[in-house]
């Protein structure tokens, strides 16, 4: 596999596929689970609950997912995180359709595994690409793999949305499709091709020693613990804004497949935004290009505030998902020039555990504060918070070398 071009590499193409098309389904039901909450209780919190639900996994398996990554057979894990998967939204489809009277805690239940199989398919991919390509291949390989969220964020969230609008049930069987496809994709992988195929198991002593390491890197470098605790706040405004999207296309009488094709520009944004990240972090400092993106997001945020038509919505939120790559973009380059090699994924895994951890309490936060002030104030609270990590992330860069680097893409 080493001498020709990805395109060639059989057993990459079909992990690719497969995991591109089921992050897809995935994005689907993730509209679709707040949709149907929000639109079976009439509550903003009940759906900030099973936003929660969905993100919590990333709080909980972080960095017990990293470990299976490193420990097992990467290829054999995401085949088990695929018939999981499939099972969870055949029982949300099942619910969804005998319109039960425990609907909402079925699909709090189901939104929990969904979340979990995520947070596991994304921490094993990584190592899995590595196993089935070579050297060569890998700038290419891993090019494919940074264009998968924003591809799957755009399809995802219109397609989801539309489909929801037909049926509230037929987005849960799209992603039961869609974890299908990618599970015959993944068994046809040629078991020799995924070498290697396990690393020494770590004994208990090991595990911790291994958790604690990370840890103690990302706490004692003060770029690392500085950042992660902006991104984290970051995430719980962009959960905010994403909530407050939902409520406010619903109040707005229009078609479901207007809040797909909202949320769905983040997809666009994502896609450009990877076109143009190299060519930024090639001509600006990392830290400039982050500072940057904080005033764009607060800028983007403002006509938000003063206006709730779909178009502005569609624009803005298209802006927002450019910029949250071209600053994941820079956040990595200087990631990999503070942290040590030899802990490099564990310090990764506990910076992941925090910043997508916000995303949970962050969903459900929004919620209640969106049940409490209404529409109008939270759009202010939102665009004050995002103003206020701006300009303590440009005093902070011109005092001191520990910068808040960025943040994440509204992929959530």
């Amino acid at each position: 596999m080493g001498r020709s071009g990805i395109h060639a590499n059989r057993n990459f193409l079909l992990l690719w596929s497969g995991n591109a098309t089921s992050l897809v389904g995935f994005h689907g039901v993730r509209i679709a689970y707040p949709m149907l909450v929000l639109a079976v209780t009439g509550s903003p919190a009940a759906a900030g609950w099973v936003g929660f639900a969905l993100n919590l996994p990333s709080l909980i398996f972080q960095i017990p997912a990293g470990i299976v990554a490193d420990y097992s057979n990467r290829i054999r894990t995401l085949v088990i995180c695929q018939i999981t998967g499939l099972i969870a939204a055949c029982l949300a489809a099942g619910a969804v359709a005998a319109e039960l009277s425990s609907l909402a805690l079925i699909v709090g239940v189901t939104a929990f595994i969904e979340g979990s199989v995520y947070v596991f398919v994304g921490l094993s991919e990584l190592g899995a690409i590595r196993d089935v390509v070579s050297h060569a291949q890998r700038p290419a390989a891993f090019s494919f793999l940074e264009a998968e969220q924003p591809i799957a964020i755009l399809v995802g969230r219109a397609a989801g949305a539309a489909v929801y609008g037909v049926a509230r049930w037929l987005p849960f069987i799209a992603d039961a499709v869609s974890y299908l496809y990618c599970l015959v994709a993944l068994l046809l992988i040629r078991p020799d091709s995924t070498a290697p195929q396990k690393a020494a198991e770590p004994d208990r002593h090991s595990v911790r020693r291994t958790i604690a390491d990370g840890f103690r890197v990302v706490w004692t470098e003060p770029f690392l613990r500085t950042s992660t605790a902006m991104i984290g706040l970051s995430n719980i405004v962009i959960q905010l804004v994403l909530l407050l999207i939902l409520v406010e296309l619903k109040n707005g009488g229009g078609p479901a497949w207007t809040v797909g094709v909202v949320l769905g520009a983040a997809g666009v944004g994502g896609v450009l935004g990877a076109a143009a990240a190299a060519r930024l972090t090639t001509r600006f400092p990392p830290r400039n290009v982050y500072r940057g993106a904080l005033w764009a997001w607060t800028a983007l945020l403002v006509p938000m505030a003063l206006s709730a038509d779909p178009f502005v919505l569609a624009a803005c939120w298209c802006g927002i998902g450019g910029v949250g790559v071209v600053s994941n973009v820079a956040l990595t380059i200087s990631r990999l020039d503070v942290i040590p090699e030899q802990t490099l994924g564990r310090a990764v895994a506990t910076m992941a555990l925090f910043c997508d951890g916000a995303v949970a309490l962050g969903a459900l936060g929004a919620g209640y504060l969106l049940s409490t002030v209404g529409a109008v104030a939270t759009r202010w609270l939102a665009l004050t918070a995002m103003f206020t990590l701006a300009a303590y992330a440009s005093t902070r860069t011109t005092r001191s070398r520990d910068l808040p680097l960025a943040l994440t893409s509204p992929d959530s």
